[in-house]
Parts: structure tokens; C-alpha cells; sequence
């Protein structure tokens, strides 16, 4: 089956009885049983329902959350995450966005497909990048993940920001972040259309919210967002 994408190493196949005679039997994509075991999975911890940042309520928003209810009370206050941003996914996200490791790419294939399964008439919208890291990127790291998932996108936002990247700024400088998004031409067309926005990392949610409020205000009324971690 080749390489794990994580460690490595040679992709040796054990199935489990369940898996065997076809019971829950999964793809298991490019990673192996031993990295796919170490994976922080945000699915059954106690979470913040609007965030799924681990804490010690799974009934009441955390600190940020309330933040955004606050500011935006017109929007739904919820979002998706698969897993916590510590320990082999943080290493993955260095390897692949910030050290160009185009192969990571489909480390997340399984875990795409089966929220695109969830939400079958969805469109995603993958996060669009500034000019400047494409051009030091050469990819823009959510497109990519859904393209090696094999999931359709569509993409009708631009990304005009042109000033230091959020990964250089602080908590407090990411939040005062300015509006970076705007609406290509032919966005009408998907008004109907259930959109799940896609970014690699949920941060402070600054970003997110920036491009929720935008579609919002332009007659979007079915938009969820997704990311790899938070």
C-alpha cells in the first residue's frame, strides 16, 4: 500500500475481525494503523459546542465563542473539526503548509469523504489564499486537501490581503485582522446551495468569521465550516 505519510514507514495491512468479514471495513487511505491510533480526535472529548475547543463543558460556548455570538448575532454559532491541533497533526500542518510537503496532501482523504457523505448536497468552498503565499506556496493547501480527497469545490471568494501573514501575528493582532475577502463574479448561482467553507487550522475563527459575515450579508443562509484542527 506504500508509505505512511506520517512516519514513513512501509503500510503493512492487519485487518480486524469486524473489518475482515466486512463489518465497518474502511479505506485507510495512506496512513498507517499506528499514526491513525495517535491522531488527537476531537469526536467524543468534551468540546465547545460552537468551536470544538476541548474544555470542561460540553453544554456552554466558550470565552471566544461568545465573543462571535456577540459580534454576529445574525449567525449560527457552530463548527466542525476533526482533530486537536497538538502532536502529529501539528507536525503534519509545519511539514505540508509551511515546509511545502505537497504529498501530505491526502493524509486527510478518509476524514473528508466521510463528512462530504454526511453532507451530500453541500458545496465546499475552500478558504482562498493571498497572492503573496501563493506565490511562496505555489498551492493553496485546502484546495488541495479536497482535490486528493477527490471532492468537488467551488471557489467564488478572493483573498485581497496583502499585509503579514496570520501565521506571523499574535492572538490579539489575528483578531483585529481586516476584512481580506470578496465575492468573484458568478457567486449568485450558489445562493441555494448548502456551502461548507474548508481551512486547514481553526485558530481564533477570526478568519472563518470573516468569510461567514461576507456571505451572509449576500444572501448565504446554509453555510457550515469544517477545518483538519482546532
Amino acid at each position: 500500500m506504500g508509505q505512511c505519510l506520517f512516519c514513513q514507514n512501509e503500510i503493512r495491512e492487519v485487518l480486524t475481525l469486524q473489518e475482515l468479514f466486512g463489518f465497518g471495513k474502511k479505506n485507510r487511505g495512506r496512513v498507517c494503523r499506528s499514526c491513525e491510533e495517535k491522531l488527537p480526535r476531537l469526536a467524543g472529548q468534551t468540546v465547545c459546542p460552537g468551536c470544538m475547543r476541548p474544555q470542561a463543558s460540553s453544554v456552554d460556548l466558550c470565552e471566544d465563542c461568545r465573543r462571535w455570538r456577540s459580534c454576529y448575532p445574525e449567525l449560527t454559532i457552530a463548527h466542525h473539526a476533526c482533530y486537536a491541533y497538538t502532536g502529529i497533526v501539528k507536525d503534519w500542518l509545519q511539514r505540508y503548509k509551511f515546509q511545502g510537503d505537497y504529498r501530505l496532501a491526502g493524509a486527510f482523504t478518509n476524514d473528508l469523504q466521510a463528512l462530504q457523505r454526511t453532507h451530500p448536497q453541500a458545496l465546499f468552498l475552500p478558504l482562498p489564499i493571498s497572492i503573496a503565499s501563493y506565490e511562496e506556496r505555489g498551492f493553496n493547501q485546502c484546495e488541495e486537501l479536497l482535490k486528493q480527497a477527490g471532492i468537488r469545490c467551488v471557489q467564488f471568494l478572493g483573498n485581497q490581503h496583502a499585509g503579514e501573514k496570520q501565521s506571523e501575528k499574535n492572538r490579539q493582532e489575528r483578531l483585529l485582522t481586516m476584512q481580506p475577502f470578496l465575492l468573484l463574479e458568478g457567486y449568485e448561482k450558489y445562493l441555494q446551495q448548502e456551502i461548507i467553507l474548508f481551512d486547514d487550522v481553526y485558530t481564533t475563527g477570526r478568519t472563518l468569521y470573516h468569510a461567514k459575515i461576507l456571505l451572509h450579508k449576500h444572501g448565504f443562509r446554509m453555510v457550515r465550516s469544517t477545518t483538519i484542527a482546532r
